[in-house]
């Protein structure tokens, strides 16, 4: 037995106190001894473990002593010595509180040794009840405090002898005294505010029934009105019967009224968000709508005969042009930067030509201030990585942009280096070093916030909002990527950015995989008739040529009448539509198409030509009737693929039919383990999940064309292409595609005409199915 135990004896014979102290010597414990010939009130008894008391002091007995004992309140455990077995005697003494007796002259080490591990468990017992029954009288107590501070209480019913129990806080909350009434159902009932007595009596209902409830409703009290929330929990017995219901009542008026509140405030700022998001919308079209022409026109500059001098500089125009319409998007989409659902890419591309790209249209702002402006590339680095290039482009540009505004004398420069390379990924540090005015301390902690500028007169000597590094410093978050900053005001700054891309193996690489040429599109498109409805005339002047080029013929209507009157007296293959228009905007007309017109016209198929930089807005035109859209600014190629998808069809006067030839374009062999291998930066849960859906998706394909239900392939197809999307399988999305226009757009015979391609969608998931298997046994 370890420590140290504290023994007190209080006997008047010597020869006893010997006899116990020789017992103890070889007991086994260590103890503290303290002796006492007669009984003292000044004795502080709680300081020991345990007491020795002999039966018979002068005066008095150890029955009356031991009751003195307790009755100031020490629980010590205290064991009696007598000189005879009385039973008689010892009976009273358990009674009085003794904890043990011993007869004197069976005193030994052995029944001392026994003795002391009894006190001493008993002991603790004591001590546990004791700490019990504290924490019990805290508890109750800070229980009451909570149910106080949140307005709690508890109650209780029970049914069988008719009693009811409340809480301290339950007369708190009706507002009652606790010794002016008794507690009752009634009594509850009465404070019901009246218009609620029936929903509350709907909810009692189901408790009876056995059923938990939880709801909220109004009582009257003697203030006023107050909202509280009810919570029943039945009781049943073994017999099934219901025995209780126990309960919570809680004040939750100051929530309901901040609901309220809250409920106000979030009208009025949905209101208010309206108004900014049309004014974002309007303001992204008027200036979306020039850069379309701008960036379409560069592009038609570009193919015609010019100098290496003259193409460097429109290479430059149109390059700026491309990262002004990333920092437009981002600038006036604020819903989405603020909210966080700026999207991360990834693409194949050569950073060593993106960076020194950058480099050269930054040149000409920093030659004019006399400053220098280079490029320091570690030529050990991989050139073509994967990764968000339009991304990095706005990251890098903005910095540079901000290093030569702020830098009169000097120059900046550009450092690309690798940090460190692991398996597929390479981290890349980006440092841009100025010479310039430099950051106060001050500011460096508070530089990327949004609107924040380093001084009170940066906006008035050099411009800008103050947002471009709060964007930077979003979109390198977004990135899972770092930026620092380390600047000395009056001597400059300097900026690094760390950003790990996908390594791409070069003879792999597809980045620079042969683009359909202008006389690929020219072959299928010629004669393709298009009617153009476009307010804006530089746009119809770029579409025109466009158009021309892939040997389209046209018609170019400036709003949605003339569209529609163009409609009435010919027939076209594909209407391209402007969504803002005047007199009848692009939504208007083709609801007017769709509902109005007689076929065919009512079944052309019509791409929206969008300069909203919204994601709704492309709801909005499948809504509005529309088959598919196109965002300007848009590149020629996009226009021409978005064309032929939906006139690439030897017979266009059954809508959307797909022909063999298309067909057979997927029945070819190809690699579904690649594009499978190409998404090895999924989780492994994701392709498991895929692995179970595959099979499923096949048998509900089956069932349903075996029962022809047409709705359950269009709707099962939609859930493919949502779930494969990450793997991006084209053959798989474009099949996907076509068979659900197939469905909007075929006749009565619809599942004739998809009887095919659902057969070579079936034998793609099956082949996709394999894949996945394969490549979840080697993962494991």
């Amino acid at each position: 037995m370890n420590g140290l135990i504290k023994l007190l004896v209080i006997d008047d014979d010597a020869a006893d106190r010997l006899q116990l102290k020789r017992a103890l010597k070889n007991c086994g414990f260590t103890y503290e001894l303290s002796e006492y010939e007669a009984f003292d009130i000044t004795i502080d008894f709680s300081a020991f473990d345990c007491i020795f008391l002999d039966y018979l002091l002068p005066g008095e007995n150890g029955l009356s002593l031991l009751k003195k004992i307790r009755d100031t309140g020490i629980k010590t455990p205290i064991v009696i010595f007598t000189s005879q077995g009385n039973e008689n005697i010892a009976v009273e003494l358990m009674k009085a509180g003794a904890s043990d007796y011993i007869v004197k002259n069976a005193i030994t080490s052995q029944s001392m040794a026994q003795v002391l591990r009894n006190m001493l468990q008993i002991g603790e017992m004591i001590r546990k009840k004791d700490e019990a029954e504290k924490a019990l009288c805290i508890s109750e107590a800070r229980l009451a405090e909570a149910q106080h501070i949140a307005k709690f209480g508890n109650w209780e019913f029970d049914t069988i002898h008719n009693r009811v129990h409340f809480s301290e806080e339950v007369y708190n909350i009706l507002e009652l005294e606790k010794h002016e009434v008794v507690p009752s159902l009634d009594l509850y009932r009465n404070h019901i505010y009246e218009e609620d007595k029936a929903f509350v009596k709907a909810n009692v209902a189901q408790a009876l029934r056995g059923a938990r409830v939880n709801y909220d409703h109004r009582i009257q009290t003697r203030a006023g009105i107050k909202y509280i929330n009810i919570q029943i929990y039945p009781s049943q017995g073994q017999d099934g019967t219901l025995q209780k219901f126990i309960g919570i009542i809680q004040d939750i008026t100051t929530r309901k009224r901040a609901e309220e509140e809250i409920l106000k405030a979030r009208e009025l700022t949905e209101n208010l968000m309206k108004v900014k998001e049309i004014f974002l919308a309007n303001m992204s079209h008027e200036i979306r709508t020039p850069m379309n022409a701008i960036l379409g026109f560069t592009r038609l500059l570009f193919e015609t005969n010019l100098s290496q001098e003259q193409k460097s500089f429109v290479d430059a125009i149109h390059f700026s042009g491309e990262n002004l319409l990333v920092i437009i998007n981002d600038i006036l989409d604020l819903s989405k930067i603020q909210s966080g659902k700026m999207t991360i890419e990834k693409y194949e591309f050569n950073v060593h030509e993106l960076v020194k790209g950058i480099i050269k249209v930054m040149q000409p702002r920093a030659q004019e201030k006399g400053l220098t402006l280079i490029d320091k590339i570690d030529a050990q680095i991989i050139p073509i990585v994967k990764g968000d290039p339009v991304r990095l482009n706005q990251i890098l540009t903005n910095l540079i942009s901000n290093a030569i505004k702020f830098t009169e004398k000097g120059g900046v420069t550009v450092e690309l280096s690798s940090l460190a390379s692991e398996g597929i990924y390479e981290l890349f540090e980006f440092r841009i070093q100025d010479s310039g005015i430099g950051i106060p301390e001050d500011k460096q902690s508070v530089i990327f916030d949004d609107f924040v500028q380093a001084s009170d007169d940066t906006t008035r000597k050099y411009g800008g909002t103050g947002l471009g590094l709060s964007i930077v410093k979003k979109l390198v978050t977004l990135q899972k990527g770092k930026i620092a900053l380390q600047s000395t005001p009056g001597i400059g700054s300097t900026f690094t950015v760390h950003l790990t891309f996908e390594k791409v193996n070069i003879k792999e690489s597809v980045s620079s995989a042969a683009i359909p040429s202008l006389s690929d599109f020219a072959e299928k498109l010629r004669g393709t008739t298009v009617l153009v409805a476009e307010d804006n005339t530089l746009n119809q002047a770029l579409v025109k040529k466009i158009l021309e080029k892939a040997g389209c013929q046209m018609d170019i209507a400036s709003n949605g009448l003339e569209a529609i009157h163009y409609l009435q007296n010919k027939v076209y293959d594909v209407v391209l539509m402007d969504v803002q228009m005047p007199e009848m905007d692009g939504y208007e007309t083709t609801q007017y198409i769709r509902n109005e017109m007689a076929a065919p016209q009512c079944n052309i198929p019509i791409i929206a030509m969008t300069a909203h930089a919204f994601g709704d807005d492309v709801s909005r035109c499948i809504s509005a009737g529309m088959n598919d859209y196109i965002s300007k600014p848009f590149k020629a190629e996009t226009l021409y693929l978005k064309l032929l998808k939906y006139t690439e069809s030897p017979d266009k006067s059954e809508a959307g039919l797909l022909s063999e030839q298309v067909m057979a374009s997927y029945t070819m062999d190809f690699s579904v383990d690649k594009f499978i291998a190409d998404s090895q930066n999924l989780p492994v849960d994701f392709f498991e999940i895929l692995e179970r859906e595959t099979p499923v998706y096949i048998a509900a394909l089956q069932h349903a064309v075996e029962n022809r239900d047409l709705q359950s392939v269009k709707s099962i197809c939609t859930q493919i292409k949502s779930s494969f999307s990450l793997l991006k399988i084209i053959q798989l999305d474009h099949l996907v595609d076509d068979l659900i226009f197939l469905m909007e757009n075929g006749q009565t015979n619809a599942f004739e005409i998809i009887h095919k391609p659902l057969d070579v969608l079936i034998s793609l998931l099956a082949a996709v199915n394999h894949a996945l298997k394969n490549n979840l046994k080697r993962s494991r």
